[in-house]
């Protein structure tokens, strides 16, 4: 197989071999390390030298996977680099260390980050962390896709995957999003409480496939014909995110790739790279080609005349972009525990002094308390039955936001 342009692929094959004998060595003194330091013992130099087998086992066990690690984050690199290689329409930009480049390619008429807030594709963030971007003008189109985390205001990440902007030739009045089909539930429990409204397809093909909803119907349905709906389903395939989704608004089309990693799976490191660099180079640039033609279809389509007319673009504001690495402590789960850990505890206090106060009602009425004490126990039963209701209604009421909002876009995108 002949190696992507620009890239020395017996440079890589050396680092892919020495990275995988360094973890499987790594891996194999954590295997025998355990047993042979928990066999070693019975006296002091004997223990020691156990504990020192047990440490190179723990280190072991730790290296291992890092290694592998290391080597992916500097294959994605060289990917990249390979993608862009011997195009002069594509051009890389790396957010760790090009931060400056970074923000001005992610608020530029081909890509407003602040654009995907109203898009109804992802949930409304404050911030971003990116790791490598692809821009430019391929074939007149202007792009930029970047592999991307937003966060909130509390530095929690919101979304973390790939979004891509294309400038569209033609401004489309409106806000239009097609989305995988999530089953009758998942569609449901989605969309429950958006404003936007349900546009159905014409075609039970792609009903099967895709679920639609705007805010214009008539210009919804000029977007979406037979040969974009095609597009659309190619992209998906090829993309292979757990969450396609898509938007066409004002002058862009948005994309959405949720979960989507440009960082090559760890497998990969069992296979030399002549077998795989250029398909993985060809399937980064199909991410550019692909909405490229889904533009290019769109530009061909023209709008309504009172539709155009109509059209002021949006202005909005900048949102502070930085680098993607070094976000610890920001994934779903510690999103979970930082919002939602707080409802839980008061949820639990409340249960705990709520539940003495019954107890402490219950043995009152039962038993009695004397009269020197009567008013000072049915005073601490009363706060404690209020307290608890109190806490349990705020925390239920705070985890109750939590899953509204929960990747739930639609119910939080706001409409004019």
């Amino acid at each position: 197989m002949i190696p992507a342009a620009g890239v020395d692929a017996g440079l890589l094959e050396r680092r892919r071999r020495l990275a995988f004998r360094s973890a499987v060595i790594a891996l194999l003194i954590a295997a025998g390390g355990f047993p042979l330091g928990l066999a070693i013992g019975g006296s002091e130099n004997r223990d020691t030298a156990g504990g020192a087998v047990l440490f190179a086992a723990i280190a072991g066990a730790i290296a291992s996977p890092w290694i592998v690690r290391g080597w992916q984050s500097f294959m994605r690199r060289r990917m990249i680099a390979a993608a862009v290689a011997g195009r002069s329409d594509i051009r890389h930009i790396d957010g760790e260390s090009q931060g400056a480049m970074s923000q001005q390619a992610l608020s530029t008429d081909a890509f407003s980050l602040a654009a995907f807030r109203d898009s109804g594709l992802v949930e409304p963030f404050v911030s971003a962390g990116v790791n490598h971007i692809l821009t430019g003008d391929a074939h007149g189109v202007p792009f930029a896709i970047a592999e991307i985390n937003l966060m909130d205001a509390k530095g929690y990440r919101m979304f973390g995957g790939v979004l891509a902007s294309f400038r569209l030739a033609r401004p489309r009045p409106g806000l239009t999003i097609v989305k995988r089909d999530r089953g009758m539930l998942g569609n449901l429990l989605a969309h429950a409480g958006s404003p936007i409204e349900r546009l159905p397809l014409e075609d039970p093909a792609f009903e099967s496939v895709f679920e639609v909803y705007g805010t214009d119907q008539v210009g919804g349905r000029v977007i979406l014909t037979t040969t974009m709906l095609e597009r659309l389903k190619s992209l998906d395939h090829v993309a292979s995110a757990h969450g396609f989704a898509c938007a066409f608004l004002e002058e862009h089309l948005l994309i959405s790739f949720r979960g989507m990693s440009w960082r090559c799976p760890a497998w990969r490191i069992l296979r030399p790279v002549d077998t795989w660099i250029q398909e993985y180079a060809a399937w980064l640039g199909s991410l550019v080609d692909l909405p490229v033609e889904i533009v290019q279809t769109l530009n061909l389509t023209v709008p309504s005349a009172p539709a155009a007319t109509a059209f002021a673009p949006t202005v909005r504001s900048a949102v502070p972009v930085g680098s993607g690495s070094g976000e610890v402590f920001t994934s779903g789960f510690w999103r979970l525990v930082g919002e939602g850990g707080m409802a839980l505890i008061q949820i639990a206090s409340g249960s705990l002094f709520g539940g003495v106060a019954l107890f402490g009602a219950w043995y009152g009425v039962k038993e009695g308390y004397s009269s020197q004490m009567f008013w000072y126990f049915w005073g601490l039963i009363s706060a404690g039955i209020v307290y608890g209701i109190y806490a349990i209604a705020s925390g239920l009421r705070e985890v109750g936001r939590l899953a509204w909002r929960w990747n739930a876009p639609l119910r939080t995108l706001k409409t004019k």
